[in-house]
């Protein structure tokens, strides 16, 4: 059964057919799963990247999940000023929503994520930010990254990661060419070596 109230992350949110929003909602308590709420010209849908405290009822028939209370705790409308902020924003969800079903432990990729999305909103080197939330993914995920995918980098590539890897993001390089590729590197080692499900094209 699903609590009556809940917390988490807006990783999207689609008109259905029948009068109701479908909300992609990540919980660090349930993982992953998507209430719906009736559309209604008296208040707006979450937004995503929103943090929400939410309460939610079950069909007495069913499997359908609804949201019938919706608190928004944070809300990151400003990821939306910047194209490619939330490119790497949607991105992000998009990884989350594709696999969040395998994660052993969501907590901690909700953590990861919030942090991700707080820095999307306000931080420089949105690029590197993405590169090392997803690095950590994959190792708190149990995956062999720094083993295999590191120890398999050329020696100028692996000493690009390590200056991204120890730099907080306000020292960051400036060239966008090393994050795409290292980037693009490990999210399809990601794909080989987990499976991970990764959607077409860079950041």
């Amino acid at each position: 059964m699903l609590p009556e109230e809940d917390q988490g992350l807006v990783l999207m949110v689609r008109e259905t057919k029948e009068r109701f929003w479908s909300v992609a909602f990540f919980s660090p308590n349930r993982g992953l799963y998507f209430p719906l709420i009736r559309r209604s010209k008296k208040w707006c849908p979450p937004d995503i990247f929103d943090t929400a405290n939410a309460r939610i009822s079950q069909a007495k028939q069913g499997d359908l999940n609804f949201l019938s209370e919706y608190e928004p705790i944070r809300r990151r409308t400003s990821i939306a000023r910047s194209y490619q902020r939330f490119r790497i924003a949607s991105r992000f969800a998009d990884v989350l929503r594709r696999n969040a079903q395998h994660f052993p432990d969501s907590s901690t990729a909700f953590q990861a994520s919030e942090r991700l999305f707080d820095s999307l909103e306000q931080s420089p080197a949105p690029e590197a930010a993405y590169l090392k939330t997803i690095y950590l993914l994959a190792k708190t995920e149990g995956l062999p990254v720094r083993e295999h995918w590191v120890d398999g980098l050329g020696e100028p590539m692996k000493s690009d990661l390590q200056n991204i890897i120890s730099s907080p993001l306000d020292q960051q390089s400036d060239d966008p060419d090393m994050f795409r590729t290292l980037t693009a590197s490990l999210e399809k080692w990601m794909e080989g070596e987990a499976h991970f499900q990764i959607p077409p094209g860079n950041i």
